[in-house]
């Protein structure tokens, strides 16, 4: 039973792949920037699913080859192309972009930590200026006050001499 099933998505995948390869050329065809009478973007999930479906049975495909050959040396000198075909190589480019964003966010990050830090820095400088300037006033007050009480003891010890 389980032969039956096997041979059966065999022949499935068999009469499917020129239809397959059919749609992914048009597709291919489609994507190309200098065409301006179809705008993929608009059907872009669509269009992804699509693809996977393709690349699944490009997979299935070389699973069903896989059982023919089941050497891997005879397996890559014969459907290397396929094996080409099937990699998705856009992954190893997307994989690319998404490491250079993450370091750039990284750096941006980075950036705003120090800003923050500095920051932080600034208020801490003035709160110590503000507490200075409120020390060095209240001390003025107090000094007032016993230059005020020196010259009234000066005053008032001159004044009892004169008596």
């Amino acid at each position: 039973m389980k032969k039956r099933i096997k041979y059966k998505i065999h022949y499935l995948v068999d009469k499917a792949l020129p239809i397959v390869v059919i749609i992914l050329g048009i597709i291919i065809i489609l994507e190309n920037p200098f065409w301006i009478l179809v705008h993929l973007e608009d059907y872009q999930p669509w269009i992804g699913m699509l693809d996977s479906i393709i690349v699944g049975v490009l997979i299935l495909d070389l699973y069903f080859k896989w059982l023919h050959v089941k050497t891997i040396k005879k397996f890559v000198k014969y459907y290397w192309l396929d094996l080409i075909a099937v990699f998705p190589f856009y992954l190893i480019f997307r994989a690319g972009v998404f490491i250079t964003e993450l370091i750039r966010v990284g750096e941006e990050i980075k950036e705003a930590q120090q800003i923050t830090h500095e920051a932080i820095l600034l208020r801490e400088i003035k709160a110590a200026e503000k507490e200075t300037r409120i020390v060095r006033e209240t001390r003025i007050i107090p000094r007032t006050i016993r230059t005020v009480q020196r010259f009234l003891r000066l005053m008032s010890g001159g004044i009892k001499k004169h008596k």
